[in-house]
């Protein structure tokens, strides 16, 4: 049978392979959802205490031939789509994956939070689907710490006071062992050492073009990525040693990007704000505009507020908003402030930096590489035009800013691709035929220049008449519901 497959390969066209390819991956979705479901109600009706077995977990490595952790995996998967609306629909429809249902589950299993989860997953399950994989568990990562303030500012703290780090020789070698710590000590120890295997890089490069001219390009670079960073580790110990041993702070800044309700909440809770007006009533510490007094009801009464909320450095670390203000009040990392649409409102005692610096501002809001599937940091790519300049006229502003890696900028020139913002936010790349690059099973976005029987279009076929109205209420297109 396997061998039948194999030689039908053979007859078919890369476009028929493809197409088979994400067939299969979505028929393994439909599968996967409904799985987890009859797992729920295996679960739900003790169908494994009649096989004899006394957990469920029993019967699953029992019937799948699966190890512990795996049975325990497609346990939980059935108790997230039980009890989270919506996930089973978007998993078993294909809009979402495997991946992103775990890491649903992974915000579901957290007790502190559970009972707070049920409004935002709505708006969970869609960015679940527009979100790539990376973005998406730091978004889930950002909803634990939103509403479970108490438990990341326990961990901040628990993680400060048993840090510990070791360095030993073990066979013929050395393994070095560091954990706990603050977030910006982690930070400022990755810049330091990034720095380190920059300058390591550079000089492989600038050996080989010594030695091999003008053809230095088609030759091999003397190390290794792996070597060059054990060997800037090194360096940074040799550097270490020839100092005077005051560990001052790095010559180096360190970005912080941070919401301004973020700002504002933790700049009250240390009584540098006042959080109410004249008349007594709630706001804002930092806009002044007024607000629920307590931001988590604000959080669950808005979910969509939670995709403002940024309180980490500018290559995704995680950042304790006290760490925020110490920072901020020390002078020692820059700090920028943003507001709802990432607009920069507060660059911080050192916004000299910015000055004239559009490339600084088009590359601080973004982590990675926008191509599809490029997970390079920020910090090693280039500023795209997402209209091109010579091509389509693109001005060199921020609206028209995207972010790339140099390998991934050049194929889009060379294969006229385009970016566009679409209107859930997200930059989506374009294909010369027009087709929008899309994970597996994810819907057509809305883009603001759509005609809007286009866009009311999308999508719309073979739907419920629920999920109908839901989409066109995602697309903004309410007035046609009436209608339809």
């Amino acid at each position: 049978m396997f061998s039948e497959v194999i030689d039908g390969l053979v007859e078919m066209t890369a476009d028929q392979i493809l197409e088979r390819f994400r067939d299969l991956e979505l028929r393994r979705r439909h599968i996967d959802a409904e799985q987890a479901i009859l797992v729920a109600a295996i679960d739900a009706r003790s169908i494994a205490q009649c096989e004899g077995h006394r957990t469920i977990n029993g019967f699953l490595r029992a019937e799948l031939n699966c190890s512990k952790n795996e049975a325990a995996e497609v346990r939980a998967l059935g108790r997230t789509v039980d009890q989270l609306a919506g996930v089973g629909e978007a998993w078993m429809s294909g809009r979402i994956g495997r991946s992103q249902v775990k890491q649903l589950d992974r915000a579901r299993a957290n007790r502190r939070i559970s009972d707070r989860l049920g409004p935002l997953v709505p708006m969970l399950v869609e960015q679940a689907e527009v979100c790539d994989s990376p973005s998406f568990a730091e978004l889930i990562d950002e909803t634990i710490r939103c509403l479970d303030e108490d438990g990341a500012h326990d961990g901040r703290d628990d993680s400060i006071e048993h840090r510990n780090a070791h360095v030993s020789a073990v066979g013929d070698g050395v393994v070095i062992n560091a954990s706990g710590g603050s977030p910006l000590e982690a930070a400022e120890m990755i810049e330091i050492f990034d720095g380190f295997v920059e300058a390591e890089f550079r000089r492989d490069v600038a050996a080989r073009a010594e030695r091999h001219g003008v053809n230095a390009e088609f030759h091999d670079l003397a190390r290794t990525a792996r070597q060059r960073r054990f060997d800037a580790l090194m360096a940074m110990f040799r550097a270490a040693a020839a100092s005077d041993g005051s560990a001052r702070a790095a010559r180096l800044v360190l970005n912080i990007v941070v919401d301004a309700k973020t700002f504002a909440k933790v700049s009250h809770a240390a009584g540098l704000a006042t959080d109410t007006n004249l008349a007594g009533e709630p706001v804002d510490p930092f806009t002044g505009l007024t607000r629920p007094a307590d931001l988590i009801d604000e959080l669950l009464s808005d979910p969509a507020s939670l995709l403002d909320r940024r309180c980490e450095t500018d290559a995704g670390v995680p950042v304790h908003a006290h760490d925020v203000l110490q920072a901020a009040l020390s002078g020692h990392v820059r700090r920028v402030v943003v507001d709802s649409k990432g607009v920069v409102i507060d660059k911080g005692r050192k916004s000299r930096l910015y000055t004239g610096s559009a490339r600084d501002a088009a590359k601080l809001l973004v982590k990675r590489c926008e191509h599809p599937g490029c997970l390079l940091p920020t910090k090693f790519c280039d500023v795209d035009h997402a209209e091109e300049w010579d091509r389509d006229d693109g001005p060199t502003d921020q609206a028209n800013s995207g972010i790339r890696c140099n390998p991934d900028n050049r194929a889009k020139t060379r294969h006229k691709w385009r970016t566009k913002r679409a209107t859930n936010g997200k930059t989506y790349t374009i294909r010369e035929d027009g087709t929008v690059m899309l994970p597996i099973g994810a819907r057509q976005p809305v883009f603001d220049d759509d005609p809007p029987l286009e866009a009311g279009r999308r999508c719309l076929e073979d739907l419920e008449w629920d999920e109908l109205v839901a989409e066109l209420e995602r697309q903004g297109l309410t007035d046609m519901i009436e209608y339809s």
